[in-house]
């Protein structure tokens, strides 16, 4: 195993995948921030840990599956594991993820870009809680709403849109999606702009870099992810970010909205006839 492993980091290397991170890329919307070297990883090591556990199962080449067995448990523990990010912590624009609309925005003005004038609603946790619950036969429904997304735009062109989940405490942000258009940057600086913020990524598949935040079993494009990712995408007509909090995040919102519906309206009713 350990010949094809040698031979997969010599591949690698030859092909440009092992490269040091560049010194000083300029970006005008997400620039390097200070702190950023705590987010930066192992870098030969990893790839070495990513060939082992290709080698060790099925997969695409250096698709990263950690299904903790006995080989992956030592590969990370020998060479400090892969590269994860710690995206929960990640900006796009200055927005993070659990951001409420007025932090979003804020932030967006912080960063030079103008929101539009309004945000598109959608129902509130409350309003989808009491409009399920009439459904039931419960008396009243509200109608209450929060912010559904926010778009803004910069000086070159760039774009952002800004998801919200209606969440119990309020909306709050579960998507970024940032696009630069090709013809205002070219590729080289776009991702010598995202390493030097991010760092390189968990996994790379073509012109994508994925940032996955450990355990995530399987970092790959084919892959769902349950826990928040990043996904630096180099693109013929747009360069793009796109921060998500994963499918975990909403599973819980579905089962806390499903628990709180059956509160209002409990499937305990008595037949009366």
């Amino acid at each position: 195993m350990m010949t094809r492993i040698t031979a997969m980091i010599e591949e690698a290397a030859c092909c440009g995948i092992v490269r040091s991170a560049p010194k000083s890329p300029v970006s005008p919307t997400f620039e390097p921030v200070r702190g950023a070297s705590r987010m930066s990883f192992v870098s030969r090591a990893s790839l070495l840990g990513a060939a082992a556990l290709a080698a060790a199962s099925p997969g695409p080449s250096f698709a990263q599956v950690y299904d903790g067995s006995p080989a992956a448990r030592l590969v990370d523990k020998v060479l400090g594991g892969p590269r994860w990010g710690s995206v929960a912590d990640f900006d796009v624009a200055g927005v993070r993820l659990g951001m409420t609309p007025e932090e979003a925005r804020a932030a967006l003005r912080k960063g030079g870009l103008v929101p539009a004038a309004e945000d598109p609603q959608q129902d509130a946790f409350r309003a989808v809680v009491s409009q399920r619950a009439a459904e039931r036969g419960a008396a009243g429904a509200d109608r209450a709403t929060v912010p559904m997304f926010t778009m803004a735009r910069g000086a070159q062109g760039e774009t952002v849109e800004v998801w919200y989940a209606a969440a119990r405490d309020g909306a709050r942000v579960t998507q970024v999606k940032y696009l630069m258009p090709t013809n205002r940057m070219e590729a080289a600086a776009f991702s010598k702009t995202v390493e030097a913020k991010y760092g390189r990524p968990t996994f790379r598949e073509g012109a994508h870099g994925f940032y996955c935040t450990k355990p995530e079993r399987v970092c790959a494009g084919y892959a769902t992810k349950v826990l928040p990712y990043l996904v630096a995408d180099i693109g013929s007509a747009h360069h793009g970010l796109d921060l998500q909090m994963g499918e975990g995040y909403r599973a819980e919102l579905k089962a806390e909205t499903a628990a709180a519906v059956e509160a209002a309206a409990p499937k305990n009713a008595k037949a009366s006839f």
